[in-house]
């Protein structure tokens, strides 16, 4: 009799492991996305900051300059694009850092990217879809040093406004 009862205990066991495995595989990919998604909110999506100092995001902060203000940034997974106000002045002698520090090293040099031409509105591609961010009848258009990957960032300055667009990718 005691083996019987240790044989159907040992089954109803085994059962048991099976289900709970079963159910806590098929539970682990929407548990996970769950908590991507959580966490995803709080990490991407359309935010506001007044001063560089306050977005403490160093995907970020490697594109955009320590004086831009009233910064509105739309932060995806593989890259940003912001709109903020900055001088002309502040603006270049950043850029200008950023190409020194990058001591010939970009993919792209400066001079085959077209750095600092005046553009139109129509220009703007795709960059700022979606965004209801007044794009500039005319700016005058810089990038950053690009990687080897393809990331960096484009900058548009609108002259009349001291507000520049600026879209960045990185992956």
């Amino acid at each position: 009799m005691s083996v019987v009862l240790a044989l159907v205990l040992r089954r109803k066991a085994l059962k048991t492991f099976f289900v709970a495995t079963t159910i806590a595989a098929l539970a682990f990919i929407p548990l996970c996305a769950g908590v991507g998604s959580i966490v995803d909110s709080q990490r991407f999506g359309v935010f506001k900051y007044e001063t560089y100092a306050d977005v403490r995001d160093f995907r970020i902060e490697r594109y955009l300059p320590p004086h831009a203000r009233n910064i509105t940034l739309d932060k995806y997974a593989m890259g940003h694009r912001a709109m903020y106000t900055i001088t002309l002045e502040d603006l270049t002698e950043y850029l200008d850092q950023l190409w020194a520090d990058a001591d010939g090293q970009s993919f792209v040099s400066r001079e085959d990217l077209g750095h600092g031409e005046s553009i139109v509105g129509e220009q703007f591609d795709h960059s700022f879809d979606g965004l209801d961010w007044p794009i500039p009848e005319s700016a005058i258009h810089f990038h950053s040093p690009v990687q080897s990957d393809g990331g960096g960032a484009d900058y548009y300055f609108d002259t009349r406004t001291s507000t520049v667009l600026q879209h960045a990718g990185y992956w």
